[in-house]
């Protein structure tokens, strides 16, 4: 099995608001955006959207936490005029549901960052989001194609299913790297074949691709 490794940087940038109100001695402001770098750090150099449609801004929720404050919300959705008392805070950014959301185009990312609030002071917070699950793919060399007219494999976990890879599908499936189980049902014109593999403590931000052929009519999985 062959994998390629993924890094996907995702910034929230704050960005300075001409309208918001100055805020006093004892009270500061942040305001935060969300904007997605492409890019995808692995052999092919290709991009996160060769693999899905990247989330916008406004898909991302943060949390704010501070000693006697809290806000959860859509980035969309935080006032630029809201006051936070001077101190230490934490905003976490999060897109999408690692354990509940995993299969095709459903990626999930997620940073945190400390910041401090400066009396009289907007604040520029800058967060890291990275992807917090991992990607699984399958690739089928041209003999494996011609031998095996008909196949699926399916992903699953603790007998609950996560994908279906048909013949034919391109897509690749956003997974929980800690443990999951690859079956494939491979039909040829003598016989019928199946194929299982358990897969576990896997690396999140990690393209997993595999790559199957056929070699004296058995199945290799590369």
């Amino acid at each position: 099995m062959k994998h390629l490794k993924t890094i996907f940087s995702v910034l929230a940038l704050v960005l300075a608001v001409s309208c918001a109100k100055t805020p006093s001695a004892t009270s500061g402001q942040v305001i935060f955006a969300v904007s997605s770098n492409d890019q995808v750090a692995d052999v092919t150099k290709s991009n996160v959207s060769d693999y899905t449609a990247l989330p916008s801004a406004a898909d991302f929720t943060i949390t704010i936490a501070g000693e006697e404050y809290s806000w959860t919300g859509k980035v969309s959705e935080w006032s630029a005029e809201t006051a936070l008392t001077v101190g230490q805070y934490s905003v976490t950014a999060t897109y999408g549901d690692l354990e509940n959301e995993e299969g095709f185009d459903k990626p999930f990312f997620t940073g945190t960052q400390t910041f401090t609030v400066v009396g009289g002071e907007q604040t520029a917070v800058s967060v890291p989001v990275s992807l917090g699950n991992a990607i699984v793919r399958m690739t089928f060399t041209e003999a494996f194609n011609n031998y095996y007219p008909e196949y699926s494999f399916k992903l699953s976990r603790d007998a609950k299913e996560i994908a279906v890879f048909t013949k034919g599908e391109t897509r690749a499936a956003f997974v929980d790297p800690w443990k999951f189980k690859l079956e494939g049902t491979l039909v040829g014109e003598m016989k019928t074949s199946t194929f299982s593999k358990d897969y576990s403590n896997l690396s999140e931000a990690t393209a997993y691709t595999f790559n199957f052929d056929v070699t004296n009519a058995g199945v290799i999985p590369a």
